[in-house]
């Protein structure tokens, strides 16, 4: 921490010392109620704000979101003393924001925005922080290593026309077969699939129809290789791909050159295998795990494209609209 004048702290004290050098050479006694004055203020400031006591420092940053988004940090700066403080904030690369905020040391909440420009882990902080004087003449300056990271996951799209490339995965085909029956709910099957006027005539169960034609399929892998490169699209196709599968009940995992997730569902999942794919980079994926994958995104003669079994698509001709997730 430092304690120095302001560029007012420095003008004070100019005065001062012209004021002390022209009643040395003139005798000038008036010149006083100024200069006394002045310097008064300049030195009992500088005592003032170097008593001042270190703060404490509060972040409040998301721990995750998705690419594009916009997110709010709080800040909260709190002293024994109030006195009024300016705070740096740093944002990692991929963060865009202005982290200058004007704030007092009492413990109030000051927000700012940032937006998760680039997929990965990025950081906020560390912080600095300028306290002033109420004359605004001298500042003392204290820094806080602390650095907050936040992931930010692949951008989400809904996929459309996903009946010739996915068929024989539970939920996920769009013309699915001719009715085939009913059976008793088992955990992971889609809601669209409840036949809530059968379920109404047993009460406490609920009861799903099945068609014929539908895969008993419920465990899918997905491989994102970005071998060709183009890490940012391979991550938002098979990002898209796993969360459709994922609203579909089933259970997925992801395998990419860096590692593995075992396929499961539920929300907590799904924040892993985003933040799997956060990660991704270029690099191509081990030997045959492509050939252990049920649906492989892959970077290939710029273009990415998505395979299930015999079937390949671009990943562009199967794209939606972009997702909000929440």
């Amino acid at each position: 921490m430092s304690v120095r004048p302001t560029r007012r702290g420095w003008g004070v004290l100019a005065v001062a010392l012209a004021g002390f050098a022209l009643g040395w050479l003139f005798g000038g006694r008036s010149l006083n109620v100024v200069v006394m004055p002045a310097a008064a203020a300049f030195v009992l400031t500088g005592v003032y704000v170097a008593r001042y006591d270190r703060p404490s420092v509060t972040r409040t940053v998301p721990e995750h979101a998705h690419q594009g988004e916009t997110r709010t940090v709080d800040v909260a700066v709190d002293a024994r003393h109030e006195y009024p403080v300016t705070v740096r904030e740093t944002l990692g690369e991929g963060l865009l924001g202005n982290g200058l905020l004007e704030t007092v040391a009492d413990g109030r909440e000051v927000s700012f925005e940032v937006e998760l420009a680039d997929r990965g882990e990025h950081g906020v902080g560390p912080t600095e922080l300028v306290a002033i004087d109420p004359f605004g003449l001298w500042t003392r300056t204290f820094r806080y290593s602390q650095v907050d990271r936040v992931t930010v996951f692949p951008r989400v799209h809904d996929l459309t026309d996903t009946a010739g490339l996915l068929t024989g995965y539970i939920g996920v085909t769009d013309e699915r077969g001719q009715f085939e029956g009913l059976r008793e709910y088992q955990r992971g099957d889609p809601l669209r699939d409840v036949n809530w006027r059968a379920s109404a005539k047993r009460p406490g169960d609920l009861v799903v129809t099945t068609f014929a034609g539908e895969g008993a399929t419920n465990r899918v892998v997905v491989a994102a290789d970005a071998g060709g490169g183009r890490a940012d699209a391979v991550a938002e196709a098979a990002a898209s791909v796993v969360a459709h599968l994922l609203d579909a009940g089933i259970s997925v995992g992801v395998v990419t050159a860096a590692g593995s997730v075992s396929p499961a569902t539920g929300d907590a999942h799904r924040r892993v295998v985003f933040g799997h794919l956060a990660a991704l980079g270029d690099g191509r994926l081990p030997r045959g795990a492509d050939e252990d994958a049920d649906i492989v995104v892959r970077s290939a003669a710029q273009r990415v494209e998505i395979s299930a079994g015999d079937r390949a698509r671009r990943y562009r001709d199967v794209v939606g609209a972009r997702r909000a997730e929440a």
